[in-house]
């Protein structure tokens, strides 16, 4: 058989025709492929070439009876179409006996058997030709091997043509039939292997109906869809009380679920839905905790001062012990990083007997992650304030919400006002997520929220919190909480310390006795096996960290320090019992294993800081103040350096210059224009003090606040401008002991600012014994722990004179 294609290969080249073919009859002629038109039958019928075949354009199948083959004598014309001389071969009979043709005739006869039974289409084409098979004629039985062979290439049947000899016809025949028997073989193995996959799947899924089947019969179990209703009847029904309106949309909601089919995309949708709205612990409180003094041992195991958050905790159990129900709070902790604002949330958490969860907004700009998404996008699901109610599975946790002061801004909304619902006691009682679609009662959850810049949050988000300012640690309580807390908690994640088993009876009965004792994690532990007992940190060599190495506000650069010794403690100890040989820098070169202020360089090196006074001179260079800066890390010294140039005269006799302030280090946009202030006040104020002096005429005043790389802003240095330049121009120094803060308005009121303690706590590192203050910060000193005012001289100032007469009068 063969195909007529629409458009027929026409040959060029003589040289592309074997020399052997075989002359063949059409037989039949089906015109169009895949069509319905009737076959043609020729076997009677004349050919004209000169026709169009039908006036058929497309392809056609032709059925060709082969007589006998032919060789190609000569070719007479290329055509279209091809003319050619042939010569036929004579009719080939075998008539011999030769054992050897015998023997591959019965080869390929049991070779064409076993390809029989190995390869179904094989099969199919010996019985469709069975009629041709002559096992006594070696010519006919090769040809017909060749012929039902599919593995062969066109060039091995082409010598199976060409071929005369039967012996030699055979043998190729034979190597024809090995490569099909081959090619079946290893199509029956991967069959075999296919079907045996398809195979074991299928046997069990067919156990697992038959298996689901049988326990429906027996009552054992429910299809799906009931199992799945079920479960969520019995999650309800272990709730108290689910509010009325939910308890329809959930009942509406099982009813659509029965409705549907499992695998829509619609029962997905509801499916999840209702995971969530049977997933929110309806009205499921957790059993707090009224012992005022049970949650006061608990905050002051875990932190070292903050005594406004216990305090404001311990007021929030008072209420709730007296009204016998709580109700939750919105409290905001800010302060610089590292003074415990996070870390006490879970402690208050433990006080009072509830749940914690934690969430950061920092940069976070998309208002779903508050109210969720809706219910049309693809992987929505509520917000975070849903999710830690489903997490916490109550309905009264303390949630934290982190960095509060860092919320992003974007074309998804802005979360900031998302939050306002949120953190509205007012309105809390029914915050509606968009996914629930369902109002929810967050009016029993305890909101704590951080922050280190309170000015960075907006002002209606704001008004809604009770702020408690955390201001920082001064060097005592830092060196209680490195003595106390961080000490043994490095030394027991570093392995030099284990916590005691035994004693816990004896610290319960000394508790009981008289007064009380806070418990600190200090009594808790005891050294670990093989490591020496005197290893330890000394309290002189956590001052020496304080004071030299960690001076922010928080203890994080202190934990760090800490951790750093403890680990070069370990190694030490670890190498020492293993012989082992360490570096130079990391071998111990004192005798003691205690760390103390005489060895502390050997394990973090050299000062960091030296002193915070830039100059040490008393009294100060002219022009010179040290006033007091408030920063997110707490309080510092700040100098304020002015000097005067002094211009040449021009041709008239007339001075340069004169009149203009120049203002450098990286000040910003407030403090540049308090300088200009400061600058009119200091020469309003010098004509009152010195109506004949003209130095702010004839003198260019350059202004600059020490560490430009450092950015600075804000009005609390305007008295110690006025100062610095009224010292310059009077040639009157400055004691080296004074600092001063204030603003300065342009007649020369002194205003309020912020950051008292903090700015005192900073000039105390700096050594300053006498402070100027405005007046109305009085009550903010007033509220300053006693042994931070210890020693120090302090002075209110309502208006400049009084600055004046502190720090350039005879006072």
């Amino acid at each position: 058989g063969g195909v007529i294609l629409p458009e027929p290969e026409v040959i060029t080249d003589p040289s592309d025709l074997y020399k052997v073919g075989t002359f063949a009859q059409i037989h039949r002629l089906t015109r169009g492929m895949g069509s319905s038109s009737p076959p043609q039958d020729f076997s009677n019928a004349e050919f004209d070439h000169g026709g169009d075949g039908g006036g058929d354009s497309g392809a056609a199948s032709v059925l060709l009876l082969a007589h006998r083959r032919v060789n190609l004598e000569s070719v007479d014309s290329l055509g279209p179409p091809i003319d050619v001389t042939i010569s036929h071969w004579p009719r080939l009979d075998y008539t011999g006996s030769d054992d050897t043709i015998r023997a591959l005739c019965n080869e390929i006869v049991s070779t064409i058997r076993e390809v029989a039974q190995i390869n179904p289409l094989f099969r199919e084409n010996v019985a469709l030709f069975a009629m041709r098979l002559d096992a006594n004629d070696p010519y006919r039985l090769a040809d017909f091997a060749a012929s039902i062979c599919s593995a062969g290439k066109p060039e091995d049947l082409q010598a199976v043509l060409e071929e005369k000899d039967p012996e030699m016809r055979l043998h190729k025949a034979l190597v024809l039939l090995s490569k099909e028997r081959e090619v079946s073989k290893l199509q029956q193995e991967i069959q075999s292997k296919v079907e045996e996959k398809m195979s074991e799947a299928q046997r069990k899924y067919f156990l697992m109906e038959q298996l689901k089947s049988i326990k429906k019969e027996l009552g054992m179990e429910r299809d799906d869809k009931e199992a799945v209703m079920e479960k969520y009847r019995k999650q309800l029904a272990e709730y108290p009380e689910v509010p009325d309106e939910v308890m329809k949309t959930i009942n509406a909601e099982l009813d659509k679920l029965s409705s549907l089919e499992m695998n829509s995309s619609e029962y997905n949708v509801t499916r999840n839905y209702l995971d969530w709205l049977c997933g929110v612990p309806w009205n499921v409180m957790s059993d707090e905790n009224f012992d005022i003094k049970e949650a006061r041992k608990i905050l002051d195991r875990d932190h070292y001062g903050l005594d406004d958050v216990k305090d404001t905790i311990l007021e929030f159990i008072a209420v709730g012990k007296l009204k016998g129900s709580v109700q939750g709070k919105i409290v905001c902790l800010a302060g610089p990083p590292g003074t415990g604002k996070t870390s006490i949330a879970k402690s208050v958490a433990e006080a009072l007997g509830r749940e914690f969860y934690r969430f950061s907004v920092g940069g976070l700009s998309n208002v779903s992650e508050i109210k969720g998404h809706r219910r049309t996008y693809i992987g929505a699901m509520p917000g975070k304030i849903i999710q830690s109610l489903k997490t916490t599975g109550t309905f009264n946790p303390v949630i934290l919400i982190d960095e509060i002061d860092k919320l992003g801004y974007g074309h998804q909304g802005d979360p900031a006002s998302a939050l306002l619902e949120v953190l509205d006691p007012s309105q809390n009682s029914s915050f509606l997520d968009h996914y629930l679609d369902e109002p929810v009662d967050i009016s029993k959850v305890l909101f704590m929220c951080t922050a280190n810049e309170l000015e960075r949050i907006p002002g209606p988000l704001l008004d809604r919190m009770e702020v408690i300012r955390l201001s920082g640690y001064d060097f005592p309580e830092k060196v209680a909480i490195g003595e106390q807390y961080l000490v043994p908690k490095s030394m027991k994640e570093n392995g030099l310390l284990v916590e005691k088993e035994e004693e816990a009876t004896d610290e319960n009965q000394s508790d009981n006795k008289g007064e009380e004792k806070v418990a600190t994690p200090l009594a808790n532990y005891v050294h670990a096996e093989h490591v020496p007992s005197t290893v330890g940190i000394s309290r002189d060599a956590i001052e020496s960290l304080v004071r030299w190495y960690a001076r922010e506000a928080g203890v994080r650069n202190l934990s760090k320090y800490i951790d750093k010794i403890t680990r070069k403690l370990a190694l030490q100890v670890v190498a020492e019992d293993e012989g082992a040989e360490l570096t130079k820098k990391s071998s111990r070169k004192s005798e003691t294993w205690t760390v103390s202020d005489e060895n502390l360089e050997e394990y973090v090196g050299k000062h960091i800081f030296t002193s915070d006074r830039l100059y040490d001179k008393d009294p100060l260079p002219d022009g010179i103040v040290m006033g007091l800066a408030y920063t997110s890390m707490g309080g510092s010294a700040l100098y304020i350096e002015t000097q005067g140039i002094k211009r040449g005269l021009d041709d008239n006799g007339k001075p340069r210059g004169g009149g203009t302030l120049h203002a450098t280090g990286k000040l910003g946009d407030v403090m540049k224009e308090s300088s200009q202030i400061a600058y009119t006040v200091a020469r309003a104020r010098l004509a009152e003090i010195d109506p004949g002096n003209t130095f702010f005429d004839v003198t260019d005043i350059h202004m600059h606040v020490p560490e430009g790389a450092t950015p600075k802003d804000g009005p609390s240095a305007g008295i110690a401008m006025v100062t610095s330049m009224l010292s310059l121009a009077l040639g009157k120094p400055i004691r080296n002991d004074l600092a001063m803060t204030g603003e300065v308005s342009l007649t020369g009121k002194v205003l309020p600012v912020g950051g008292i303690k903090e700015k005192i706590m900073g000039g105390r590192r700096a050594g300053i014994q006498c402070i100027i203050l405005p007046s109305a910060n009085r009550r903010d000193y007033d509220e300053i722990p006693d042994y931070l005012k210890e020693g120090l001289d302090v002075h209110f100032a309502e208006d400049y004179e009084t600055v004046y007469d502190v720090a350039l009068g005879n006072k």
